[in-house]
């Protein structure tokens, strides 16, 4: 069957999660003074941040935690682990972090130029763990919107990658098989395993080669009914083929 749908995950794919969080992280770590409270240097403090979110978002995922508890508690489980006062943690920093962080706008290098020419050839949407609001910002405010027909996020169905049934409900909105969607993901558990489950040809996008992780097949572009797709070419990172 012909390639009809382009589907590809969202952050730190084409939106840089990473980079953008660590800026808005900088911007909250001065803004609160938190080395003067903490002795955190914000580098300390971003560090600190990311593993508690990490653990957050994984909890999310299996649905151990909803949203409203990551969205506070990464920061207020933060703090205390800084050893900074009750009374001196900022109260609503969280809606801070959500009004600085979705309104940056960078990219993973190569990200809007394999936009433009996916969105030529297919339909171009976009499968998404985070939550509408932030992620229909991000997309207006990087310019990834322009090129997307379609946003799925885990919070509009009630469903989170890997879940089969998550990708399941963008193959129904589609109107298509599983063989007409190809899937583009970087996170190897989310992304790859729920694309290849789902029965999506799945690539894994990663900046670097991991050592038995992948298949020997790694390719720096893609046949489509005879018409080559430079998918990969995004700076120094790869695209691997499962």
């Amino acid at each position: 069957m012909a390639i009809k749908w382009i589907f590809l995950d969202l952050d730190n794919t084409l939106w840089d999660f990473d980079g953008n969080a660590e800026d808005a992280l900088n911007v909250l770590h001065d803004r609160h003074q938190l080395k003067h409270h903490t002795g955190y240097e914000v580098d300390q403090f971003v560090a600190l941040y990311k593993d508690v979110n990490q653990a957050y978002w994984l909890r999310y995922e299996k649905g151990e935690v909803d949203k409203e508890t990551l969205r506070t508690k990464r920061f207020t489980d933060t703090f205390e682990l800084m050893g900074l006062p009750h009374a001196l943690q900022p109260e609503n920093i969280w809606q801070e972090y959500l009004d600085i962080c979705p309104r940056m706008t960078k990219l993973m290098p190569g990200a809007l130029e394999c936009l433009e020419m996916l969105s030529t050839k297919f339909r171009i949407g976009i499968l998404t763990n985070g939550f509408e609001g932030t992620q229909t910002l991000k997309l207006s405010e990087s310019g990834i919107g322009n090129f997307v027909n379609y946003l799925q996020t885990s919070e509009r169905v009630g469903l989170a990658k890997p879940s089969l049934d998550f990708f399941q409900w963008a193959l129904n909105h589609a109107n298509i098989d599983s063989k007409e969607a190809l899937y583009i993901g970087d996170n190897i558990n989310t992304d790859v395993r729920g694309g290849l489950n789902a029965g999506i040809r799945t690539y894994w996008y990663t900046p670097e080669i991991q050592e038995n992780s992948i298949h020997d097949n790694i390719i720096n572009h893609v046949l489509f009914g005879g018409i080559v797709q430079d998918l990969c070419h995004w700076s120094n990172s790869i695209v691997a083929e499962f």
